[in-house]
């Protein structure tokens, strides 16, 4: 209802005019002739960037093309604000499908215009005022190569750097192998390079981002699931979430076949044809392409984290020197998480002000960029920086789990930092019907209300999850790199999946999750690796490998260690049958088996930085 009144509101402004030259009759609208209530939608960056840059003029020029696609008739509509003056200027350029408005109406665009720097954004192909059918991904290196191409043949511009966050980081990315001569440098965020990854772990589809994106920006005529009263945001895809055969769902539950998206569900292996041609093989080979210095954005609540460093790590070695790579602790939103342990140093990178001063650097002063890695250690409250990635811990820690009970409950242990000299059992069944909802996790989107780091159940709140806890640290433990938990385990059925939460635990008994990730039988042999058999009751190992982190747990808390057997609607809800998820129709319980105790019995593995 806001967003309506809104752009109702927006109709009736765009004919106020804004100081500004135009080279065509555009209607301009004033941002600040909104009521105060709806100004927060259209942030005011006026003298924003003045301490690190002069302002060059007063005003701005804006003006609008239509450039051809350079594949076809389509043309795209081109917003272009430059400075005033003959030029030539430096410029900075996105491409967005997310195009809500239409004309001038980027206030950030005006003040890097006021300071020299021309902003320039395109509407992707079928979004906003450009011609054609908007189909995810596909068009976008062909319409980007064609826009940058038009670009370096502009007298008026003398440099370009490209920007994007999400999709619009996807269309920077996907032309990183064909830039022209006055591309200098890319700002780019929140978008993993290989779309495999981005979708699966261990042939679980990322349903909350993947399936939830797919509902909110398919151009296809949909039935949309619509949210009903007391519903929390993003539950209202559940349904379409946990069809079966998913393969199905867009039929049976938005009333339209969507190919591409059967296409993401079905091609569960990393080796699969489908994400090594196309579109999805330009991607994953863009980023090593790449021949100007980067800064990449990464958040470690995002769900596109894994993604984003990978093109961080993909780099040219000669790039990579004069490349910049931020780990945040924000979502995909670039929002704070979490947020109950003090946070005052975690905006002390603002992502929009750094944009403009590494363009600024780079476009206007034209200096060589240096190589950097910051990481925000998360409790600690400060950012560290790095000399190379991965981060390199100083040792490894290993807890084993144990079949020592903490409490009454039959499924809550110790962990142990001794290992049991006694190899023992722990168990629990296993009923896709019913799945474990995710509290929390790094890898949600649509459900906003869970997505990052919250607040968890007891311990032991499901009969089906075991929990294990530690004693209470005597010193502050600081975690950074990959969490590792290996599982000795054992089932009645040819597949299913285990998962894990590490999650740190105050003296009041209040819990938070810190890393979530899951594994799958069929996948026991690597994530990249074609799927493998498995025999029921067979007893195999399991290594369940998380995102990274950086996080100083304080003394006198615990770590908790939950396993079970979904995460949902983080991932995909395995139906313990083997075989390609979505095109399965039944499901069935399973017996899971672990085996704690002894020198080869299951632990995590932390990576302990000194």
């Amino acid at each position: 209802m806001r967003n309506n009144i809104l752009f109702a509101i927006l109709a009736i402004l765009v004919t106020i005019p804004l100081h500004a030259q135009r080279r065509t009759n555009v209607p301009v609208f004033d941002v600040t002739a909104l009521p105060s209530e709806y100004r927060a939608f259209f942030p005011d960056y006026n003298g924003f960037f003045n301490y690190a840059a002069p302002v060059v003029s007063d005003g701005y020029v804006y003006f609008e093309e239509m450039i051809p696609s350079g594949t076809d008739s389509i043309r795209l509509l081109t917003r272009i604000y430059l400075p005033e003056g003959d030029g030539p200027f430096p410029v900075v350029v996105t491409r967005t499908p997310y195009v809500f408005m239409k004309d001038d109406y980027i206030s950030i665009a005006r003040e890097y215009a006021r300071h020299g720097i021309g902003y320039i954004q395109q509407d992707c192909r079928g979004k906003g005022g450009s011609e054609g059918f908007f189909t995810p991904n596909v068009n976008e290196r062909a319409d980007g190569i064609a826009l940058y191409r038009w670009l370096d043949a502009q007298t008026w511009c003398s440099s370009i750097g490209i920007f994007g966050s999400s999709y619009t980081a996807l269309t920077g990315w996907i032309v990183g192998d064909s830039l022209p001569e006055k591309i200098k440098g890319m700002y780019l965020s929140h978008y993993g390079v290989d779309r495999h990854i981005s979708c699966f772990r261990a042939g679980l589809f990322r349903e909350d981002i993947m399936s939830g994106w797919l509902i909110d920006n398919a151009e296809e005529d949909i039935h949309k699931p619509e949210k009903m009263k007391g519903q929390a945001p993003g539950t209202n895809y559940y349904d379409f979430y946990l069809y079966r055969p998913q393969v199905e769902a867009d039929v049976a539950i938005l009333g339209q076949k969507l190919q591409y998206y059967r296409d993401w569900i079905t091609h569960t292996d990393y080796t699969d044809e489908y994400w090594n041609s196309g579109v999805w093989a330009d991607l994953k080979m863009a980023s090593a392409s790449v021949n100007v210095p980067m800064t990449i954005v990464a958040g470690q609540f995002d769900h596109h984290e894994e993604g984003t460093i990978l093109g961080y790590e993909r780099l040219n070695p000669d790039i990579k020197e004069k490349s910049r790579l931020i780990l945040g602790a924000w979502n995909h939103s670039f929002e704070t998480t979490p947020t109950h342990t003090p946070t005052a140093h975690a905006r002390d990178f603002d992502t929009t002000k750094d944009q403009f001063e590494w363009f600024y650097s780079l476009l206007v002063r034209k200096e060589e960029p240096k190589g950097e890695i910051k990481v925000y250690n998360i409790e600690a409250d400060q950012w560290d920086s790095f000399s190379s990635w991965p981060i390199k811990p100083s040792e490894e820690l290993s807890l084993s789990l144990s079949s020592s009970r903490l409490s009454d409950k039959n499924n809550v242990f110790r962990l142990e930092d001794k290992t049991p000299s006694t190899q023992t059992m722990v168990e629990y069944t296993y009923d896709p019907t019913d799945p474990v909802y995710a509290e929390g996790g790094e890898t949600i989107f649509t459900s906003s209300a869970i997505r990052g780091c919250h607040p968890m159940s007891a311990p032991g709140y499901r009969d089906d999850m075991v929990s294990f806890i530690s004693n209470p640290l005597t010193d502050d433990l600081t975690i950074g790199g990959e969490v590792k938990v290996k599982l000795k385990v054992r089932t009645d059925v040819d597949d299913t999946a285990f998962a894990f939460t590490l999650a740190e635990e105050t003296p009041d008994g209040v819990t938070y999750n810190m890393r979530t990730s899951i594994i799958t039988l069929g996948y026991r042999d690597g994530l990249l690796k074609p799927r493998v058999t498995y025999t029921p009751d067979e007893i195999v190992e399991v290594e369940i490998v998380a995102l990274p982190i950086l996080w100083t747990v304080k003394a006198g808390n615990s770590l908790r260690i939950d396993i079970k057997s979904s995460q949902f609607p983080e991932y995909a809800v395995h139906s313990n049958y083997a075989g390609v998820w979505a095109e399965q129709a039944v499901t069935r319980k399973a017996k899971q088996q672990i085996f704690v105790g002894g020198v080869d019995g299951s632990r995590i593995i932390l990576p302990v930085i000194k």
